[in-house]
């Protein structure tokens, strides 16, 4: 199978580029040609519709979000510069955090060592021949004797808030490879009906990234009955982005260049290890502490589903 289409991303691919914190940001052509043509981001429809969800939110007076245009961005990216979804994006997301913290609201790093020490999860550090971020879940890694299922649900949101604030990960998305080898039944509740429709609902409605494609490997004879479970969930956009590999690494590489994944994965990098990500997120620790300071107030009626 052949590689996905690729664009030039370098030097993006090499060095992650944030921006500057008050949404300043210049692209350069590549990125910005990109931008336009997958998510209508023209100069008119930055500042057209940036104006209407600054009005939006304005008028929730229940909803308190950070200031400046690159928070708004990410909502913005991620429903195409239409500013009425976006809006009704940004209220699922707080309305997430509000109803269901035990599983949404944001970890300090610092608080959540045991998970990394696991090292079951790692986003890697380059961006893949589309620009996208990687990010790998290793199943067989989780230890349910040390973490919950809630523990490692809020690992993932810390892993999402922290590449959430690049814009080129706002544009070009994320992709996930799921490592199921060993999957057990210890593992049975990842995918009940309850955490199969809030994961679903994160990646469809509620989280503003594009989720790109979900590359399982590994996977058991018996993974059909997970993926019962989650069909009735998932629309048809996200099921086409579902790739079952099986044992055959090389097929993964038709989807992800194999040159900036690790070893274990027929990569050409080094072995999996998430300490250098994990001393990235600590690093942070004050921007994840203040994130969770924003959101619906929680004195007010705002239970409604939008």
């Amino acid at each position: 199978m052949p590689i996905e289409n690729s664009v030039t991303v370098s030097p993006l691919r090499q060095s992650l580029a944030t921006g500057d914190p008050s949404g300043s940001f210049s692209f350069d052509a590549e990125w910005q040609k990109r931008a336009e043509e997958e998510l209508n981001e023209t100069p008119e429809n930055v500042k057209q519709e940036l104006f209407a969800l600054r009005q939006m939110v304005k008028n929730d007076t229940n909803l308190n979000v950070p200031e400046g245009d690159s928070f708004l961005l990410r909502f913005l990216r991620a429903r195409k510069f239409d500013g009425k979804k976006a809006f009704h994006m940004m209220q699922r997301y707080y309305l997430m955090k509000l109803k269901c913290p035990e599983l949404f609201a944001c970890p300090l790093p610092s608080e959540n060592a045991k998970v990394f020490d696991l090292q079951a999860q790692n986003m890697l550090q380059e961006r893949d021949q589309l620009g996208r971020r990687v990010y790998i879940i290793r199943m067989d890694y989780f230890d349910s004797n040390i973490v919950t299922i809630d523990d490692i649900f809020r690992t993932n949101i810390l892993a999402l808030e922290q590449i959430v604030r690049e814009p080129e990960t706002q544009i070009a998305g994320i992709v996930l490879i799921l490592d199921m080898a060993g999957l057990s039944l210890q593992h049975a509740k990842f995918f009940t009906p309850y955490y199969a429709k809030k994961m679903v609902d994160l990646v469809q409605e509620t989280f503003p990234l594009r989720f790109k494609g979900f590359h399982i490997v590994n996977e058991p004879f018996y993974f059909d009955a997970v993926m019962a479970v989650l069909k009735p969930f998932l629309k048809e956009k996200i099921r086409k982005r579902i790739f079952l590999h099986g044992s055959d690494i090389s097929a993964l590489h038709g989807f992800i260049s194999n040159d900036i994944l690790p070893a274990e994965y027929g990569g050409s990098g080094s072995s999996f290890d998430n300490k250098a990500w994990y001393m990235q997120l600590l690093a942070e620790e004050a921007y994840f502490k203040n994130l969770e300071t924003f959101g619906y107030k929680v004195n007010d009626d705002v239970t409604q589903d939008e």
